[in-house]
């Protein structure tokens, strides 16, 4: 159980079309979404800082991003979350998952931008900084923007864990936790 009460249909005017649009037939909208929703600053908040939008880093880049941050601190429910909605629409398979679970970057079977990627993430999660050859190493592969867009993706998904754990928000029915 959660240390707050999250939203109940009906959901409040403000807050209703963006709830029932991520509300599955029949079902909730997910309780992170509700927990956070209880608060119209922290829903306004946290909806603006959301990067699940059309941005300047590919799909499956993004969700590498996501998974590898997940996995680095985690965050079951959102390693979960992704892995039920986004693995295959993304083309990351199962062995990919398990990679990006308990791999370093250089052993994951990956390309060299998808190693940058990772082990960029790796380094600001571990060290919030990247030295002068690591941006020269992830900017051969990606624009400013793009690197803007990661780095914005590790802080926004440690946002949502502390989130997460400080209102004891249970993994959603259906996902999977982060493979061990």
């Amino acid at each position: 159980m959660t240390r707050i009460a999250p939203l109940t249909r009906p959901y409040p005017e403000a807050l209703a079309p963006a709830l029932n649009a991520l509300t599955p037939e029949g079902g909730d909208a997910p309780m992170l979404f509700r927990i956070i929703g209880t608060s119209q600053r922290a829903w306004e908040k946290f909806t603006g800082g959301s990067l699940l939008d059309k941005g300047p880093l590919p799909m499956r880049e993004r969700e590498l991003a996501i998974f590898r941050t997940a996995a680095r601190i985690g965050a079951d429910y959102e390693w979960g979350m992704h892995a039920t909605l986004f693995a295959e629409r993304c083309a990351i398979d199962r062995d990919q998952l398990e990679a990006l679970a308990n791999k370093d970057a250089e052993s994951g079977g990956w390309s060299e931008s998808d190693a940058a990627l990772i082990a960029t993430v790796d380094i600001l999660i571990d060290r919030r900084h990247l030295d002068d050859a690591e941006f020269a190493r992830i900017s051969e592969h990606f624009s400013s923007d793009q690197i803007f867009e990661i780095v914005q993706l590790v802080a926004f998904y440690q946002g949502v864990a502390l989130i997460i754990g400080t209102f004891d928000i249970p993994q959603e029915p259906g996902t999977s936790p982060i493979p061990a």
